[in-house]
């Protein structure tokens, strides 16, 4: 197993308690998204258990790389983000577990152990937030919104995704119908309060 997440002391906590189960050995960790993938193509573990909020990349993007580059590597994606819309990304970026850091060690080990045995797991705190989640945006206008509530012009936006500005100009229009938004600064304040990025 590799740990990965910015805090030192919760991966050692996280380590303390996990050297107490047999069954796990923790091979590496790390405390940033760009020091994981090294990691684990040297190690080739059976397990990733890992931060959402990580400096060193973006986690939705390392998520699904490695989901992609290694199909059998079971996720777990422990964290203590809350926005409901970010949870759901989570999953359809392919975590195999979506863990809340709020919830106990008793059931974060029962979790990892449906994980590793080929179940998808998702904690009842996550999955609550996910249905409470007052907006369905697809994959693609989550990443345009994210952006722009980034503050990205729409047409750096269009070039980092290889998108046309007119596109940009729909998914922005979509974003702000679905939203309630008439302007891109409603926009962003409705993104705020509806958390879609965490806190």
């Amino acid at each position: 197993m590799i740990i990965a997440d910015d805090h030192a002391i919760f991966r050692d906590g996280l380590k303390l308690l996990l050297g107490m189960q047999p069954e796990y050995q923790v091979v590496a960790e790390c405390g940033t998204l760009d020091a994981l993938l090294p990691l684990v193509q040297q190690h080739q573990p059976q397990l990733v258990l890992m931060d959402y909020n990580m400096p060193g990349g973006n986690a939705l993007a390392t998520l699904q790389h490695l989901r992609q580059r290694y199909p059998a590597l079971r996720l777990v994606m422990l964290t203590a983000e809350r926005g409901g819309q970010l949870l759901a990304q989570v999953q359809q970026a392919g975590a195999d577990g979506l863990l809340l850091k709020e919830g106990s060690a008793t059931d974060m080990l029962a979790a990892l152990q449906r994980v590793l045995a080929g179940q998808r797991v998702i904690s009842p705190a996550a999955s609550a937030l996910m249905q409470d989640s007052q907006v369905a945006l697809t994959a693609r206008e989550y990443q345009v919104l994210q952006l722009i509530c980034q503050g990205w012009p729409h047409a750096g936006i269009a070039a980092h995704f290889s998108l046309s500005v007119r596109t940009v100009d729909k998914h922005r229009e979509n974003l702000q119908r679905k939203l309630g938004a008439s302007n891109a600064v409603q926009l962003i304040n409705r993104a705020r309060e509806l958390r879609l990025f965490g806190d």
